[in-house]
């Protein structure tokens, strides 16, 4: 064998996992480019003021906007935004995962870029699911450093994009608030008083009640912080002329047929439908960690394929 069949062989023997990790990048990348002027048969409820769009105000304008200034290419916009939040969901997992081993964060790797839950998500739907849930997961990176404040905006910037995702961000947020009530010294304004004990000669009670005050005030700050959004979301939803649109209307419509759902199993349905991406990618991030649930995480994704698959050809149907 000559010496640089050698040399290349042990590279590739040194950096196998890298290898492997560039190729589903760009295999990540080649299919989502490859799908994307195809829409599901939803796609109406994305992009125009229909009575069966249930999308934020936000997101709304940025479709009005995608529409108007670049209509022949509204939607392959619309699913870079959302090959984005794959990529950069991923990455912010693999930033979280940081300190486990090379081959779990290549199974992580490959499980959010290749999945067919994720890839049916942005490639069909143009959904925005993927950027909530990088923004849900950028917020809790900031919380854990201390940036409370940072860290709430974020959580409650997912539902302002998406309103599906305001469950999720009141609970984030509620967590937060708890969490800074509970742990003072996790928060930015009790360590700089720490630090500041080291230098100047503070009593024990002083210095606890330094804490105490930091406490209050960012729990206050915090919780006014999450009311805030949570009713300029509701200002916003509400403000549309028409009443086409609502607060909690992507709870309640049915976007296929634009009314009510009619019962509990439909509205059941709807909701699988909405949450299908929120459920799939948490339980791929708690199977790393949690070896009972990856069988669960497996069949939660093909349910939620099968499901997805059967409603878009029912409706194509009708």
């Amino acid at each position: 064998m000559l010496k640089w069949e050698e040399k290349i062989i042990d590279w590739i023997n040194r950096y196998m996992l890298l290898t492997a990790a560039v190729f589903v990048v760009i295999a990540a990348a080649w299919m989502r480019m490859g799908g994307r002027n195809y829409v599901g048969n939803d796609y109406h409820c994305t992009l125009y003021d229909v009575p069966g769009n249930c999308n934020s105000f936000l997101f709304r304008r940025l479709a009005d906007f995608l529409m108007l200034h670049f209509a022949d290419n509204a939607i392959t916009l619309l699913k870079l935004l959302a090959y984005a939040g794959d990529f950069a969901v991923t990455f912010l997992v693999l930033l979280i995962c940081r300190k486990d081993t090379a081959l779990k964060r290549f199974i992580l790797l490959t499980a959010f870029l290749l999945s067919p839950v994720t890839l049916l998500y942005s490639v069909s739907g143009m959904k925005p699911d993927s950027v909530c849930m990088s923004l849900l997961l950028l917020g809790y990176l900031c919380f854990r450093r201390g940036l409370s404040i940072p860290a709430m905006l974020l959580t409650q910037s997912a539902g302002f994009l998406y309103p599906a995702y305001w469950p999720v961000s009141i609970i984030a947020g509620l967590c937060m608030v708890n969490q800074a009530r509970k742990y003072p010294s996790t928060l930015p304004a009790a360590q700089s008083a720490s630090h500041d004990s080291g230098k100047l000669p503070i009593a024990g009670k002083r210095m606890k009640k330094t804490n105490n005050e930091c406490l209050t005030t960012q729990t206050v700050i915090l919780a006014l912080l999450m009311a805030f959004c949570l009713l300029l979301s509701v200002f916003m939803e509400n403000s549309s002329p028409g009443n086409d649109y609502f607060w909690g209307k992507i709870f309640v419509t049915n976007p296929f047929t634009a009314e009510i759902y009619s019962g509990f199993l439909p509205w059941l349905g709807g909701m699988c439908r909405i949450y299908g991406y929120l459920t799939a990618v948490g339980l791929t991030l708690l199977a790393v960690r949690c070896r009972k649930l990856r069988i669960p995480a497996l069949l939660i994704q093909a349910a939620v394929i099968m499901y997805i698959g059967w409603q878009q050809t029912f409706f194509m149907a009708l």
